[in-house]
């Protein structure tokens, strides 16, 4: 049984066949831009991390070498411990290319440039000029002159470098290929802000060429900060990333139901409710994935923070026998589960409050009424039910009886709408039936099994 996602296998023949995103339209109409874009060119695929971007983009790729673009993946994070991207780049770039041409001059004098280049500071024209400005005497005039000198040379490099890759890559034409090479960076918003901002220089200073389409994968909210903490918080650090992205592509959000049944699937939750097919048993498995689904949008939780909370709720399920309820005798299991589970990564303060500590159920529930999307959840049928499971675990006999006579006159106001009185009537409803027939959910049960799970090293 599988306790954490491997990569996401994407078929040649069939990059979407595990499309849970509903990613194909963005990915077709990316590929199309792509025809028609010429080079240098940078396009930024933004979206917030945990997204799933990097499955995306490799599905991208996979539609554009299909159209026969050599295309290079370049993972960033996988880099960061280099001091200088460029021979990386180049390095890659070679394996794209077929044998003569690049054994051919022109690529091996750009190799040859970007060995020198690489063992070189490219000095910044601006902090030159702030040399210029503090030059007061002649030994410090002869530095400049030095300087000047180097970075003039440097200059030169860089021009013919561009000169020599441009046309090696010229070159695949006449070897039935396209002329135009697609290099996706992915993960540079995982990088050290300092790699990150080399990168760019990179992408910027060298291969700022004609055949060369850049596609960069990145949250830009997340490399902004990586900006700042290069520049200083002072950066207008938007303005600066105008310099490197051309136009930029947010991914749209993908759909928090779809995503959940993919987890179910991939993590082979089928497995577990083959043998819960009898009675109540049978409705486990659509509650699980409709109430994660919306507790998960509530909280906002990432892609990866929900793959996180189904290895959590994995573990909690597998000391549980096949035919028996999660909880001794419990009507419907994943209600209390679920939402703790999604609480423990979401709001962890939120969840000690009410899992750990002395918080009252009101408490949590006047919370997820203040969070988007909360009112209409704990207004829907799955939201009652959680509503009262919340009640009930963590409720004396006593406290039940108050919380009772509270809903018993909610459900007698004729203040109220119809909508609310029913609504008191049915969480009173299910919490009386849970405690006059002792299936109420354990929450010291439910809450050693996800503290069980967070030590469980995945």
């Amino acid at each position: 049984m599988k306790y954490k996602l491997a990569p996401l296998e994407l078929p040649a023949s069939d990059p979407f066949r595990y499309d849970a995103l509903n990613r194909k339209a963005s990915a077709k109409s990316v590929s199309l831009l792509v025809d028609e874009l010429e080079g240098p060119f940078v396009l930024a695929i933004d979206s917030p991390w945990g997204t799933g971007k990097t499955t995306f983009v490799k599905m991208l790729l996979a539609v554009l070498q299909d159209k026969g673009y050599p295309c290079l993946y370049f993972d960033a994070w996988k880099t960061d411990f280099s001091s200088d991207p460029m021979v990386a780049f180049l390095g890659e770039i070679g394996r794209l290319l077929p044998g003569q041409i690049k054994q051919g001059k022109d690529f091996q004098q750009a190799k040859s440039i970007a060995t020198v280049l690489a063992k070189k500071a490219v000095p910044i024209s601006a902090k030159l000029a702030a040399t210029c400005a503090r030059c007061l005497d002649a030994f410090e005039r002869d530095c400049v002159a030095n300087a000047v000198d180097e970075y003039e040379n440097e200059r030169s490099l860089i021009e013919q470098f561009h000169i020599s890759l441009g046309k090696a890559i010229d070159n695949l034409t006449a070897d039935g290929k396209k002329s135009k090479i697609v290099i996706v960076i992915d993960e540079i918003d995982r990088c050290r802000p300092g790699y990150a901002v080399d990168l760019l220089e990179c992408i910027k200073h060298f291969f700022d060429i004609n055949n060369i389409l850049f596609i960069v994968s990145l949250d830009k909210q997340q490399l902004q900060t990586s900006l700042g903490a290069v520049y200083g918080q002072s950066i207008n650090s938007s303005e600066y990333l105008r310099r490197f992205i051309d136009l930029e592509h947010m991914l749209p959000k993908p759909d928090a139901e779809a995503f959940t049944s993919s987890l179910f699937s991939r993590f082979e939750f089928d497995k577990l409710f083959v043998n819960r097919a009898a009675g109540e048993l049978r409705k486990e498995k659509n509650n699980l994935v409709q109430s994660f689904a919306v507790l998960s949008e509530i909280f906002d939780l990432s892609l990866r923070a929900r793959e996180q909370c189904f290895t959590a709720i994995r573990v909690a399920i597998m000391t549980t026998p096949e035919k028996h309820y999660f909880y001794p005798q419990l009507l419907i299991f994943p209600h209390l589960l679920t939402i703790l589970a999604v609480l423990r990564v979401g709001e962890p303060d939120v969840y000690r409050r009410y899992a750990l500590e002395d918080g009252e159920p009101e408490e949590l529930i006047a919370h997820l009424r203040s969070r988007k999307g909360g009112v209409k959840m704990l207004d829907s049928p799955s939201g009652i039910v959680i509503e009262a499971y919340l009640v009930t675990a963590k409720s004396s006999w006593q406290d039940q009886t108050d919380r009772l006579r509270d809903y018993k006159m909610a459900a007698s106001d004729t203040a109220l709408s119809a909508e609310a009185r029913q609504r008191a009537g049915k969480i009173m409803s299910i919490v009386r039936q849970l405690s006059f027939v002792q299936r109420g959910p354990s929450l010291a049960y439910v809450v050693n099994k996800l503290e069980l799970a967070a030590q469980f090293k995945r």
